[in-house]
């Protein structure tokens, strides 16, 4: 009884978590690079969110980063980050992106 109960809070707290955790930056990295992709400036958005993928690995960012990639000419690199959005989330959306968080 105890081990069910266990990973029923384990299995809900991580649900939890990882919702709340999609494009969570404490440092503001996705947020910067959203504006700079908003402004046309495709290189600073591939500068901002090499290392933040690396670190945390999310569908927005993954796609964010392959459209700034296919803007700047760069398509088969591009390609790696539209299938990565994809495996990271089979039901990724690019219309999920809010753009609204934007900030310098």
């Amino acid at each position: 009884m105890k081990r069910s109960l266990f990973g029923l809070l384990a299995g809900v707290f991580f649900l939890l978590v990882s919702q709340g955790s999609l494009n969570a930056q404490p440092d503001g990295t996705y947020d910067r690079a959203l504006y700079y992709y908003k402004r046309g400036d495709f290189n600073r958005v591939v500068e901002l969110l090499e290392g933040y993928l690396r670190r945390t690995p999310e569908p927005s960012a993954s796609y964010l980063m392959g459209y700034a990639l296919y803007k700047l000419g760069r398509h088969q690199e591009a390609e790696r980050y539209f299938r990565d959005a994809y495996l990271l989330e089979p039901d990724f959306r690019p219309e999920r992106i809010d753009f609204s968080r934007a900030r310098p």
